[in-house]
Order: structure tokens, then C-alpha cells, then sequence
């Protein structure tokens, strides 16, 4: 199965955060902002659902991921997420909606195979699963239900009532009376009836039964006026987008998450930069001839990679057509001038559809490397082989554009390749000006979900007449390139230099100012190594002069590679010193064994929260029995009704004490606690709730065995947190063996900064590291007044004692962090000043500088800082007491 990338994990982190509070709270919309203050993410509104037949209290959250991200697996990882953590019930109905026929047909293939890694994440987020179409649904057996996770996967059109498919959705069948027996009263009377009064058996109303968990693939694709609503009839029990673009007008989405193009990009799941060139029409064959040349420079480098690495890839280029008409004399042309086969070239528009017949696109026996088209591709078309764009249309539709570039952003394996042209995407277009193309291309990467800035970035102009013209390639003999200072200046020179420390040899891409050739020439281990990196150099700017190339020197303190080292606090173990993170707090042996068994006096298995206030019980003879107490409010509370009427199915099995304690002790995540040790106090708290709640069978604590986990999960979390407070507090002390080494450090310029979103004040930022628009820093309230963190970060920028800072991003893996008792922190600022000392600044408002969290980061911040030998320093400054800042920098005499 495909290990999950970090940002995948944090998206869902984020469901998972989502649907538990919703279950848990039966608040949807406090879920919603919940969570986004838990995993970072900026603060929104939830918009309920007030589509016809949805319950507003329905949760309906969407994820944003630029295309690359993978939305398909993280789709089926937030099926089972979705069904466990919010419907509560081992399996289900997943109702999986994709945009059009073609999707869907792949989707299904794709989650049918046994081998496909999609089929895979959905087994071990839902447990066995039955994969179907619409059709296959309509023949769907009772036993096929019972047991299983049934997906199907439809468009949205099946359940328009005027489309023929919807018809028989909606209608009798046959197949389906017996999923509607021994139903009780509540049940039946929410299902759709016919002529004679009882329900009708139709698909529609065993979803309705069911309460399918929705996703919704492509979203902005499917949410139309009618689309939702067309939902209603199903009742589904909550709704999961995932979309690059979401709806923010009409019908805006409930962004749960957001994936940046960045992240993508450290993750190796995308082509950056994309290099682009341009030239006049009057210039078309020229332009064909320099993106021939560019393809057939990337299969020689393609080929190189295989050598040293064993992976096939077979540079592909996409050719956009002036008209359909001209598709066929085009494929002549690259035949007869530019001899290429004929068999390598393939056509692929609505009329001439020969792409759809390759079976095996990616295997080295396809000989295809250039497909023509005109507006799109064939739909559900990717291939990571795809590497250059050729447009030779003066005037483009935006969508065809917009689709045509999305199909060269994968990046084949998703694993960075030693040749960095291979990690790049290029892109020739006729125009009659430069700044045109730019705006297209930018335009289209942000209908792939890349922010403004993440697009004009994404993009290197060049002006020359090949785009491997100009470069440079310096072969060094061994021992003569300095494998460590190259490995610090790629990340800094990135795009622009490659360094190979394998073959010796460094590669100059395009012009570099003096400062990037000094930290080029670095990496040379003797000073004939230097000259000649620098002499490629100006070979590279001369020729770069001489096509009229025009660049600017990056002026932020990253772009020049300038280090930027934070030491980490660490603790010492006899010769080894570590970071100081969360494991270390729980190596102090503690047990289970000693802890409290006992749940909150307010959770009792027999008292459900139903919509109707009552009691359930498991008699001896096996038979469900309910007490109604007394009525409410007609619609109740959606959470509560969906509970009971899954919990209505709920009991499919008999269950012993050691079936129940082994459910939960897989239910709970414990890898710190042994297995033994956990099932005694899950059977420790089975006992003592049967005792105080006269319950005779485990049947009944197995009904409520969701509520139970959930119980048992929070209370030995909370014997986890007072033990490592314990632990925590024991290191704060003088003679604990927490310190500061030199030799370990977090470096800014050797990690990833991913922000999910930028400043957008007007005000220049002249100092922040990363440039002028820091990540994540907010410049307003809702109310409209400056926020207190952006006066904060105004105030930094402007002080003398500082040299450069930067804007810690929470919970990135790129960000300075120290760990408190429950988890890490991560300081608001991280400042470099003039006289070599860093500060890490954590902002507080009035109103919470005394509460226990702050407590805690101030007790770690100043350990940090006062076992580093005076090169560190902690501030938690609050109620805009920026004064307080100037007065810790000032050099001590």
C-alpha cells in the first residue's frame, strides 16, 4: 500500500479532527471551526446545506488539492474515516460521485483491483469492500450489503430524475424488498412511498436506509443547482468534497483543508519550475523545431536516469493544434521535415479519437512521444510521462489551456530524479507577446489549484532560441566537486543549478548574479574547480545578453542562500544528543495497571442522545428493545438520528467479552502501551460499567461500542497527558539533561516553506526572509482592525537590531518547533540578529498569556533559551508591549 505523504496526513488529520467533533459535539459548524484552529488552517464560516430534503446539521465539508495531489487515494482513506469516526459503524455505503462516464469507468476499474493502490487504502480505511456501478447496484443482493463497505461509484446525472439511469434508481425493483424488512415505525416512515402506502423498493431508498457517506470527486464540477438537492433523496449521512478549484461564489464550499502547490512540490508529486518560451507566429516552425529538440534532450537525459536508476520514462510532448482540420497535415509535417515515425505520433480530438486505443501508454513497447489535440485530451487521460506543451494556436480557449497544462504537472513515480531537468515541466507557445502567455499559463496553474504567487513562481521565462541553448555543463574530476556544500546550495540554487555528486558534474540552467555564482563555485573543492564553474557562468550570462534574456537578482535572504540555523533543544544521552520531541517523555515507565478505570459518571451505554429521548437494551434472548421516554423537537438532532438509526442495524453478530475487548483495542490508537496492558483496562472498564449499569449481556455494550471507544480512547489519554506532564516538568528542572548543541540545528534554508496561504497587506515586508509576503500571517480582524501578530511582525521589520526574520508556519514540518508536555509549539516569529543571535517570539494576547498553554510554552522557551549559552532567546511579549522586544535585543555589555 502507497505510504502516505505528509500533507496527505495532515489532510486527514483534519476529517478526522472534523468528524469526530462532529459525532461527539452533533454541531457540525463548531466542528468546522474547531478543527481549522487545531490544524492551522484559516479561520472560516461554515455554510450549512440548505438543499431540499439535506438537513442543515449535515456535515459537508470540502478539501481542497491542486491536481497531482492524489484526491482519489486521500478519497478513499476519507471513506472509512468518515464512516468510523462520524456514522459510527464498522461498514457501510459509500456513494462515490465523479463528473462524467469516462471517470467513472476508471474509478471503477481502478478501486476493483485487487493491486491498485486505491483498492488497497480502501480495504484498510473500510474493511472488505464491494465495488459498483449504478447498474451493478440495481442487481445488489441484501447480503451484499450486510457486512461490507458497498461503494458505488455514479455520476451525479444518474440521480437526475428527468435522465434514464435515474429512472430506475428511483423506481421498483425486484432486488430490493428485503432490505425493508423488520424495519421499525421512525425508519419506515423516512422512506419514500408508493401507490399502496409502504415503502418503495428502489435503490433510492435503500441509500436512504443506508445513509451513504458522499464523495464527491471534482466537485466544482457537480454543484449545480439541482445537484444537491438531487441528494436529498438519499438522505446521506454527510458529504465530502474534493475538488482543486472550489465554489466560492454561488455555492461556496466549506474548505475543511487546503493544499498548497508547494506542498506538492516537496513531496515530489509535481513538475516545477515550468519553463517557458515564446515566440512570434510568423516564427510557428521555429517554435515546433525548439520544442522537438527540447522533447529529444529530455529522452537523452531520460535515458541517463535509467542507467543510474533503473526507471523507464519516455518524455512525452502534447502539441496543441490550431483546428482539428490541421491535426492530420501536422502529423505529416513531423514526419516529412522533422523525421519523426510515424507510429510515435497519435491524435486525440473529438473527431479522431486514437489515443483511447493504447492499452499499455506507459510500457516501453508504446512507441508514442507526441500526441496532437486541439481544445482537450481525452478525458481521464494521465500520464507523469507527459513533459512538454506546445501550443501553436494564436488564439486559446482559457479551459483548453488550463486542461492541457494540468496534464504535464505529474511527475512520473512521484520521486524526485537525480537529473533535475526531469523534475521540470516546459512549455512552448506562439504569441505575439510574452506577457500573454504568462498570464495564460499563470491563469491555468491556479485553475489547478496553485495560488497567484505559487503560479508567477512556478514560471521561468526564457527568452532564447532552445531552452537548453544556454546551459552549461561543468564535469569535474573526482574529488572535486564538495558533495556537503553542494547538497546546502541546491535548495538555494534550485531551478537554476544542478549538482550531481554521483558523476561530478554541475549544471548551470540560466544566468546567475554574482552572489549565486559565488555560492556556485563554492561547492568546488579546489580552485580550478571554482574557475571553471565560473567561467560556465558567464558563458551561460553571455549567451542569456545576447538573446535579450532578462533577469533579476532574487532579493530575499533565502534566494541568496544565506543560512539561516535555529539550534534545537535537545536532550543528552551519555554520547548522543537528539531533538527533544514527545517519545522522551513517555520512556518513564508508567502502566495502565495503576490507572482509574472509570468513565465519566455522565456516559451511560443504555442512554442514547436520540432525537427521541428513551433507553435501549439487548435482552437475554438476543431481541433489541427501546424505550421511548418522550418526544422532541420533529426534526431532532441529525447527529443523534443517524446514530439510531445505523445503531438499528448495528447488532449483525454475537459478541463476547474477548470479541468487544479486541474491537476496541483496535479502535484505539496505543502504540505506547503494550497490547496486554490495554485489553486488561478496556476489560477492567467493561466490568466495571456492566456492574454500575445492571447490564447482563456485553450485546448491549457492544451496540454502543462506537460511544465506548470514544469514551476509553479520551480517558487513557488523559492518564497519557498527567504522565507526561509528570515527565515533562522533571526536564524543566536545573540538573535535567535537556541542552542546546550547535551541531544540531534547524536550518531555513535547507527546509521546506510551504505556507497554505500569504499575507495580502499592501505593506512591504523589507526584511522577512522568505521575501515580502510572509506565510500565514493575517493582516486584519473581522472587525477590520490590524491584528496584533501583523503589528508585532511590523514592528521586527523595522528594528536595527535585526538582520532578517521569518514567520514560523504551525504545524509544518519546515518550522521551528520545541515540544511542550502535550505537543509541539511552534513560535509565531524566529528572528536572526546583527550580532549572531537568534530569538524565537511567541505572541500572546492579554487575554491568554496566564492560561495553562502559555504557561507551558514559556516554561520550554526559556529552558531553550537559557541553556544555549547566550545565543538564544525567548520572548512571549502580549497586550502590544512591542517595547519589551527592543529591550531583549540590545546587546548585554
Amino acid at each position: 500500500m502507497l505510504v502516505l505523504k505528509d500533507y496527505q496526513n495532515r489532510v486527514l488529520d483534519s476529517l478526522r479532527c472534523f468528524f469526530r467533533e462532529s459525532a461527539s459535539s452533533r454541531n457540525p459548524a463548531e466542528a468546522f471551526q474547531s478543527s481549522l484552529a487545531q490544524n492551522q488552517q484559516r479561520i472560516r464560516s461554515y455554510i450549512p446545506v440548505l438543499d431540499p430534503g439535506l438537513h442543515p446539521q449535515m456535515p459537508y465539508v470540502c478539501i481542497r488539492v491542486p491536481t497531482g495531489g492524489g484526491k482519489t487515494l486521500l478519497a478513499c482513506h476519507a471513506a472509512g474515516i468518515a464512516l468510523r469516526d462520524f456514522v459510527r459503524e464498522d461498514s457501510g455505503m459509500i456513494l462515490w460521485l465523479v463528473p462524467s462516464n469516462t471517470i467513472l469507468n476508471q474509478t471503477a476499474d481502478a478501486l476493483r483491483d485487487v493491486q491498485h493502490p486505491y483498492h488497497q487504502a480502501l480495504v484498510s480505511a473500510c474493511g472488505p469492500v464491494e465495488i459498483k456501478t449504478i447498474d451493478d447496484a440495481l442487481q445488489m443482493r441484501r447480503a451484499e450489503a450486510d457486512g461490507k463497505t458497498v461503494v458505488i461509484v455514479s455520476t451525479i446525472q444518474s440521480f437526475r430524475v428527468e435522465n434514464t439511469d435515474a429512472r430506475k434508481v428511483y423506481g421498483d425493483n425486484g432486488c430490493f424488498p428485503e432490505f425493508f424488512q423488520h424495519l421499525t415505525p421512525a425508519i419506515l416512515a423516512d422512506l419514500e412511498k408508493g401507490p399502496d402506502g409502504n415503502p418503495v423498493p428502489s435503490l433510492a431508498n435503500v441509500l436512504r436506509l443506508r445513509r451513504p457517506v458522499v464523495i464527491v470527486d471534482e466537485a466544482h464540477n457537480a454543484r449545480t443547482d439541482l445537484s444537491f438537492s438531487m441528494l436529498g433523496k438519499i438522505a446521506p449521512a454527510c458529504i465530502v468534497e474534493f475538488t482543486a478549484t472550489p465554489a466560492m461564489k454561488k455555492h461556496p464550499s466549506n474548505v475543511l483543508h487546503s493544499v498548497r502547490a508547494n506542498e506538492l512540490k516537496i513531496e515530489n508529486m509535481i513538475k516545477l519550475p515550468l519553463r517557458v518560451e515564446q515566440r512570434i507566429p510568423a516564427q510557428r516552425n521555429e517554435l515546433l523545431a525548439d520544442a522537438i529538440a527540447c522533447r529529444s534532450d529530455i529522452e537523452k537525459i531520460a535515458l541517463l536516469e535509467a542507467q543510474q536508476t533503473r526507471e523507464y520514462i519516455r518524455p512525452v510532448m502534447l502539441i496543441q493544434a490550431p483546428s482539428v482540420a490541421e491535426c492530420e497535415p501536422l502529423r505529416e509535417q513531423l514526419v516529412e521535415h522533422f523525421g519523426i515515425p510515424k507510429e510515435q505520433v497519435v491524435i486525440s480530438t473529438g473527431a479522431i479519437e486514437e489515443l483511447g486505443k493504447i492499452k499499455d501508454f506507459a510500457k516501453p513497447s508504446c512507441p508514442v512521444r507526441f500526441i496532437l489535440t486541439v481544445e482537450k485530451l481525452r478525458e481521464g487521460w494521465d500520464c507523469p510521462f507527459a513533459y512538454v506543451l506546445c501550443s501553436l494556436k494564436t488564439t486559446r480557449s482559457a479551459t483548453a489551456i488550463e486542461q492541457i497544462v494540468g496534464r504535464i504537472l505529474r511527475l512520473p513515480n512521484a520521486t524526485p530524479k537525480q537529473c533535475a531537468e526531469l523534475n521540470q515541466g516546459y512549455a512552448f507557445s506562439v504569441s505575439e507577446d510574452l506577457p500573454s502567455v504568462l498570464h495564460e499559463l499563470t491563469t491555468a496553474l491556479e485553475s489547478h489549484g496553485f495560488s497567484r504567487q505559487e503560479a508567477q513562481s512556478a514560471i521561468i521565462t526564457l527568452q532564447q532560441s532552445s531552452i537548453f541553448a544556454q546551459h552549461r555543463t561543468v564535469t569535474l574530476a573526482p574529488g572535486e566537486l564538495d558533495a556537503a556544500a553542494a547538497a546546502k546550495q541546491t535548495k538555494a540554487l534550485e531551478g537554476k543549478v544542478t549538482f550531481n555528486a554521483t558523476q561530478n558534474t554541475v549544471v548551470i540552467h540560466m544566468p546567475l548574479d554574482e552572489k549565486e555564482t559565488e555560492a556556485a563555485a563554492s561547492c568546488g573543492a579546489t580552485l580550478e574547480a571554482r574557475g571553471k564553474i565560473i567561467q560556465a557562468a558567464e558563458e551561460v550570462r553571455t549567451v542569456a545578453e545576447a538573446a535579450g534574456a532578462s533577469y533579476a537578482a532574487p532579493a530575499s535572504p533565502y534566494g541568496r542562500g544565506i543560512s539561516f540555523a535555529i539550534p534545537r533543544l535537545c536532550i543528552r544521552e551519555g554520547q548522543r544528543v537528539m531533538e527533544f520531541e514527545k517519545t522522551i517523555l513517555l520512556e518513564r515507565r508508567w502502566s495502565l495497571a495503576d490507572k482509574s478505570a472509570d468513565l465519566p459518571a455522565n456516559y451511560n451505554p443504555l442512554e442514547r442522545p436520540l432525537a427521541q429521548s428513551g433507553t435501549v437494551d439487548v435482552s437475554k434472548t438476543g431481541d433489541i428493545t427501546a424505550n421511548i421516554r418522550e418526544a422532541c423537537d420533529p426534526q431532532g438532532n441529525f447527529v443523534a438520528s443517524l446514530h439510531q438509526q445505523v445503531m438499528d442495524f448495528g447488532l449483525q453478530d454475537d459478541w463476547s467479552p474477548p470479541k468487544l475487548i479486541a474491537w476496541l483495542d483496535r479502535e484505539i490508537e496505543h502504540s505506547d502501551i503494550p497490547y496486554g496492558e490495554s485489553a486488561a483496562f478496556i476489560n477492567r472498564v467493561l466490568n466495571g460499567l456492566m456492574a454500575k449499569c445492571s447490564i447482563d449481556s456485553v450485546d448491549a455494550l457492544a451496540l454502543d461500542r462506537f460511544r465506548l471507544r470514544d469514551q476509553i480512547r479520551q480517558r487513557i489519554q488523559q492518564h497519557r497527558d498527567t504522565e507526561r506532564k509528570k515527565a515533562f516538568q522533571d526536564l524543566l528542572l536545573p540538573d535535567s539533561p535537556l541542552t542546546v548543541d550547535e551541531k544540531v540545528v534547524f536550518d531555513f534554508l535547507e527546509e521546506p516553506y510551504a505556507p497554505s496561504w500569504y499575507c495580502e497587506s499592501a505593506y512591504v515586508f523589507k526584511k522577512h526572509y522568505f521575501g515580502s509576503k510572509p506565510g500565514e500571517l493575517a493582516e486584519k480582524t473581522p472587525s477590520g482592525a490590524l491584528t496584533e501578530e501583523f503589528l508585532c511582525a511590523q514592528y521586527l521589520d523595522n528594528l536595527e537590531e535585526v538582520e532578517f526574520w521569518a514567520r514560523n508556519l504551525a504545524g509544518k514540518p519546515g518550522s521551528v518547533r520545541l515540544q511542550t508536555s502535550t505537543d509541539w509549539f511552534y513560535p509565531d516569529f524566529v528572528c536572526k540578529l546583527n550580532d549572531g543571535r537568534v530569538a524565537a517570539i511567541e505572541y500572546k494576547g492579554g487575554d491568554r498569556i496566564s492560561n495553562e498553554d502559555s504557561q507551558n510554552k514559556l516554561a520550554v522557551g526559556t529552558v531553550w533559551q537559557s541553556r544555549s549559552n547566550g545565543r538564544c532567546l525567548f520572548l512571549m511579549p502580549s497586550s502590544r508591549n512591542f517595547s519589551a522586544i527592543k529591550e531583549a535585543f540590545v546587546p548585554t555589555r
